[in-house]
This record gives C-alpha cells, structure tokens and sequence, in this order.
C-alpha cells in the first residue's frame, strides 16, 4: 500500500503578513536591500548576499527553536513553513499529476508517492550527443528525477514544489519529484532504496510517460543530493539503466570523520547548523536522535558505506570504467558542507568524471530553494543551463 503523499504547507496569517513583508523589503531597490542587512558579512573572501542575510534575520525574528530541538513533527512543520516562506511565485506548467512508484518491482519494500509535472507544449529540439537517440524530436522528453532535502528526516515533495515546478517549466524537461521515505519512520538504507527505485521505475515506464530513456537525470539538494549521487553510484555499480546526468544541489557527501574546515566556520547562523546535521545524521542512521541512543549499531562502519557517504567509495575507478554519469555539483560559500561537496566534486574530476563545480561565495545552504530572491533565480538558472545542455534541449 502507498504511504500518503506530503500535502501542501497552510500558513498561518501571520506568516502570510511576514512573507508579504518579506517580498516587499525584496521589492526595493538594490541600494535599500543592502542598507536593511546591514554591514557586509565576509567569509573566506565571499560577502553574503544582502537578502539572504535579511532573509537569517526574517528566520530568526520567527523560526524559535532551532530545528534539532524540536520533536520530529513539529520539525517537519517547522521547515515546510521556511520552505514556503521563500519559495517565491510558482512557475507554470502544464499539468502536476500524483502518481504511484511501484518500489517492490524495482527493489524497494512497497508503493513510494510522488508528483510527475509536465512542461507547458513547446518545439523541442533535440541537440549534442543526444540527437540521436530522439526518434520523433519534441514528442519524447528529458526527464529530471527529484530528491528533496530536509536530512532525510525532514522535507517532503511539496516543500520542494517550487524547486521543481522551475526546473520543469524553465528547463522544458518532465520532473519526478519523489516523496522517499524518511526517519525515524524508516531508517537507512530506506530512502536509498527509493531513491533507486523511482530512477528505475522512470527508466521503465519512459515510453508510457513520454519520457527519453536515454535523457533521465537524478538531481537532489542537500540530503537528496547524497541520495543523487548514491543513486548515481548504485545504478552504476549494479548495471543496468543508469542517469544521464547527477545534478547536486550542496549535497552531504561524507558523514565520515574527522569533519571538514566548514563544518566549524559555518557551524551556525547560516541556516544549516552542525546541531541540525548531527540530529540528521543519528535520526537517518538509528531512528534516534542522537548517536548514543543505539548501541547496537556500528556507527564508523555506518558512516563510511558509499551509500551513506559517497566520497568514500572504494570501486571508483570500476565506477568510473563502468561510465558513472556526469556531474553538475552547486555548493554555498557559507554552508557547513561546502568542503565535502568541493571535494566530492574534485575527486569525480580527477577520476576522468566530466564534472561542472559551481561555487556560489554568497549563498547559504540550500540556495537552491530560495526562489523569491534573486540569487535563488541566478542559482537556478545557471543550473538549468548547465541540464539544458547536459540532456540536449536546444537552448533557443
């Protein structure tokens, strides 16, 4: 039987009085914005966006407990209100359907929702590398595979909606946006296990879905990053269909230790806190929410399972012989997993991985989701330049 989909966030009206607020304080101009956040925040020779650091101070006038010391729903509750506060306006597409994974076909335990969005109708050309393998050009489409973030405890496909609906609709490509399972509920390899699922279940269902077999991308932020990258690896590694692109939006990459330099500078008032990170991390490995609540667990041996921490993969020349997909990986300059990400993406390209790192100095963690600001849209459309290209959509 499918779990229930993730509905959509109800704010409240005072938090539609604070977004409100929040949009016209980004309706001003330039000179004004700055003036609101104050003195420029410089780390590591990057100065943090102006409304993003306005957007930290919104966070933090409303947010209350931080995220880790809340029980899990009201977490849950907690981020989607965030997510909805800086989602921005909606991109257009043509339709949004829920559909049904079949996880048990394709290795998972059961029936795994998620939400199939179509562009609006357009010429499309087929381009590159990928001509080829359009038979009828504008009938079968690029599709994107989607993980949301949130710590694989937190986050749902409807706090990701806009994410999603902008991919779709700018890049002109069918979007999966999966709603994976979650812990505590359900523990690792779970979300993995979905995860490869609903890239499996696409590549089977392409010619019924109008989809381009040959033109699937996995893409993810921050927890589905990871699970972007591991998908990327696993389909690799066991054969058979695998993406034509990994797309990673500042992924976790490595929960081994000792952690890395950015994990301390950025340790907190950045949004992402390496308090959230540890509580994440216990949550998704022993459905507690600390590491110590489960002795029986093999914590070291956890973390270093490439499907936990990809950068510690130990076949990746096998991976890479084998034709491990190319990589477009985005980090933030103030992120405690910009480190991981930077070397995840370093050790693709000296491994013969054609690979695009971009490194945005003046985001935070996850940029990628802040769509009502105008560095979330520059993020987003570099982003879905570098797809556009990687999966042949003529770019005119």
């Amino acid at each position: 039987m499918a779990e229930r989909p993730s509905t959509p966030y109800r704010p409240s009206a005072a938090e539609r009085a604070e977004r409100r607020a929040f949009e016209a304080l980004l309706a001003l101009p330039k000179s004004a914005r700055k003036r609101a956040a104050g003195r420029p925040h410089v780390v590591d020779g990057g100065a943090l966006d102006p409304d993003i650091a306005t957007g930290l101070k919104v966070l933090g006038r409303v947010g209350g407990k931080e995220l880790d010391e809340r029980t899990v729903d009201d977490a849950r509750t907690a981020l989607a209100a965030e997510s909805w506060m800086f989602a921005g306006e909606p991109a257009d597409v043509a339709s949004v359907e829920q559909v049904t994974i079949d996880g048990a076909a394709h290795g998972a335990d059961g029936d795994i929702p998620a939400f199939l969005y179509r562009p609006n109708p357009s010429p499309v050309t087929v381009v590159g590398k990928h001509a080829d393998a359009a038979r009828t050009p504008g009938t079968a489409r690029p599709c994107v595979v989607y993980f949301h973030g949130g710590g694989w405890v937190l986050g749902s496909a409807q706090t990701h909606d806009a994410v999603a609906r902008a991919l779709c609709a700018d890049g002109e490509v069918i979007v999966l946006n999966v709603d994976y399972r979650r812990a505590p509920e359900h523990v690792f390899p779970a979300a993995v296990d979905d995860a490869v699922a609903a890239f499996r279940w696409a590549h089977a269902n392409a010619e019924r879905l109008g989809i381009d077999p040959e033109r699937i991308a996995v893409a993810g932020d921050s927890a589905g990053g990871n699970l972007s990258a591991v998908v990327a690896q696993e389909t690799t590694r066991h054969g058979g269909p695998k993406p034509a692109l990994q797309m990673l939006f500042v992924p976790v990459t490595d929960l081994t230790l000792p952690r890395s330099d950015s994990y301390e500078r950025f340790s907190s008032g950045y949004f992402l806190t390496r308090a959230n990170m540890d509580w994440y991390e216990a949550t998704y490995l022993t459905g507690s929410p600390t590491l110590g609540g489960s002795s029986d667990v093999d914590i070291d041996a956890l973390r270093a399972d490439p499907r936990v921490s990809p950068l510690r993969a130990t076949d990746l020349d096998a991976l890479v012989a084998a034709g491990l997909p190319p990589a477009y990986v985005a980090v933030a300059g103030f992120d405690p997993l910009r480190d991981e990400g930077i070397a995840y993406a370093r050790m693709l390209e000296r491994a013969g991985v054609a690979t695009t790192l971009r490194v945005h100095t003046d985001a935070v963690h996850p940029f990628i989701n802040i769509l009502a600001t105008d560095l979330g849209r520059r993020c987003m459309a570099e982003a879905v330049g570098a797809m556009r290209t990687a999966l042949g959509v003529d770019p005119a």
